[in-house]
């Protein structure tokens, strides 16, 4: 073979051993500037953020989770409020939920947690703990929800006739089945007649107590005082067919029996309005 011939065979050799040593780096090169996969390790961060609520809660669980609105929504809920008033926080609760040691219902858990929020912006005894129990949904027993309310008020005793949420609250002295005298329970009470007379909405009592006595005892007690306000009614107009009654006693508390206004609270008849074409569980 001529040197010539030897020479191109060399180089030829030279430069298939350099392409095919090239594209195996270049290979290797461009997986190495690639991102590694970062690693996945499992963590209890709670329940999945919910963008829309600042301040939520899950399934039968005390904790109050927040996201990047929380500093907002804590200073504009400081801003509404005027000096000597005192920051009523209700936390809501489902009837299946189970309440943890210590509490009567998660309500008034979660209204304890949300309290911490203000510690250094208000004293303890500008904070109310309440509790609202709320039907339950679909679905939230699997999603995060809004878990609480808020409202300014200027004493520590509600009005005798109350407006929360969806019911109205009317309330009733230590041990008795007659409510307080107050003309405005006279007024809400005409009002009520009236109205259901002309819709025909059905009137759902309930009756409610504190915790002083027995349960069974306060079962009754219960339902005397929606049986009182269902008397009152029918009195007035109303088709006992329109009325029904019921008693949960001392098992739903709205807030701490370890108070006397916590007890006044307690001692009430909650009044639903249910529409003739609703359908209640």
């Amino acid at each position: 073979m001529s040197f010539p011939l030897k020479l191109l065979l060399a180089i030829g050799v030279w430069l298939l051993f350099y392409l095919l040593t090239f594209n195996g780096c270049q290979d290797e090169l461009c997986h190495a500037c690639d991102e590694a996969p970062p690693e996945t390790t499992e963590t209890d961060t709670g329940p999945a953020p919910a963008p829309s609520y600042p301040l939520y809660f899950q399934w039968s669980d005390t904790t109050a989770y927040t996201n990047a609105g929380i500093d907002s929504l804590r200073e504009a809920i400081l801003a509404q409020g005027e000096e000597g008033q005192l920051l009523e926080i209700t936390g809501f609760y489902y009837e299946d939920e189970t309440p943890p040691d210590g509490y009567e219902n998660l309500g008034l858990a979660r209204a304890a947690q949300v309290a911490r929020l203000f510690e250094g912006e208000l004293e303890g005894n500008r904070l109310q703990p309440r509790a609202r129990l709320v039907d339950e949904t679909e679905g939230v027993r699997q999603q995060p929800f809004e878990g609480a309310a808020f409202e300014w008020t200027d004493s520590k005793t509600s009005a005798t006739v109350d407006e929360i949420g969806d019911r109205i609250l009317i309330r009733f002295p230590v041990g008795s089945t007659e409510k307080i005298y107050d003309e405005s329970v006279e007024q809400y009470l005409n009002k009520l007649a009236e109205r259901v007379k002309q819709t025909g909405e059905r009137v759902e009592l309930t009756g409610h107590t504190d915790n002083t006595g027995s349960d069974a005892d306060n079962l009754e007690l219960g339902q005397a005082r929606a049986d009182a306000i269902q008397r009152i009614l029918t009195q007035k107009g109303v088709p006992a067919g329109q009325i029904s009654t019921d008693t949960r006693g001392e098992s739903q508390p709205v807030a701490s029996n370890d108070t006397e206004e916590g007890r006044y609270e307690n001692r009430r008849v909650e009044v639903r309005l249910i529409k003739q074409d609703s359908k209640t569980n």
